[in-house]
């Protein structure tokens, strides 16, 4: 039999993400949600604990920073603090989820809503998190005031990014390319917001007229660029993640077929 070629066993694979039916939200088998790529058993003590470490810790971190930085609200102005929120909701979602299954582990159907909402979620604030991480090291950090070893500067545009994609490669639900859909309405979402706090009067917290200089709306030219180069980094990050999870498929097959062979 004819081996396929190189560029084939590479592309072919991606030709198949844009079918139509990969912009749906429907999976099977649904198990895939509440497990990890890498258990053997059907449920795992294990990967709830660390369920719930993922999601203690990020309350502990999102706490910490409401703390200390909520600035009479201004806190929830940013982006980057818009994702420490979700990265926070979605680890606790997933906590909830895999708890559940361990009770009642019928309790979902084929066409859940809840898992739909939760696969968007996740996937929307995955990419979320590794876009704010590179836009704040690259563009907005050489020009702030913030020290790099700060608590919350590392876990606001690190760890969390860090977190969010070992937890891309623990989960065993797949990724779709075309769901790039999902983090891109949220990002035009903080971006319709950013407009409308600017025309409505609003002010960072040392009262310039802008929540981020590079996106300020005086200079509606410079911040439509702005706009522009968010959605191709979106574009380019949901790709590079989707590669992650190819090499998170591929490891797995490969680890898989070397235990079925040494146990034949």
């Amino acid at each position: 039999m004819h081996k396929p070629g190189l560029c084939y066993r590479i592309f072919h694979p991606i030709a198949k993400e844009f079918q139509k039916e990969k912009f749906g939200l429907s999976h099977q088998p649904i198990d895939d949600f509440f497990k990890s790529q890498w258990q053997t058993s059907q449920k795992s003590y294990l990967w709830l604990l660390y369920r719930w470490g993922l999601a203690i810790c990020f309350c502990i971190g999102v706490l910490g920073s409401l703390i200390q930085y909520l600035s009479k609200g201004k806190w929830f102005i940013y982006l980057t603090n818009w994702g420490f929120l979700l990265c926070m909701y979605i680890s606790l979602f997933s906590a909830i989820l895999v708890t559940i299954y361990h009770f009642k582990p019928d309790i979902y159907g084929n066409n859940s809503t809840v898992l739909k909402f939760y696969w968007a979620s996740h996937w929307s604030v995955l990419v979320l998190a590794t876009v704010i991480t590179f836009m704040y090291w690259m563009f907005i950090f050489p020009t702030d005031n913030a020290n790099a070893s700060d608590l919350y500067n590392l876990w606001a545009h690190g760890f969390n990014s860090i977190l969010m994609v070992l937890d891309h490669m623990l989960v065993a639900f797949p990724t779709r390319l075309l769901h790039f859909i999902y983090p891109l309405s949220l990002g035009v979402l903080y971006g319709v917001f950013s407009v409308i706090y600017y025309y409505a009067g609003g002010l960072d917290p040392s009262g310039n007229a802008y929540i981020y200089e590079i996106l300020d709306w005086s200079k509606p030219g410079w911040a439509a660029v702005i706009v522009v180069g968010c959605v191709v980094l979106v574009l380019v990050f949901c790709f590079l993640l989707f590669c992650l999870y190819k090499l998170r498929s591929y490891i797995y097959c490969k680890c898989r077929n070397s235990k079925l062979t040494i146990s034949v």
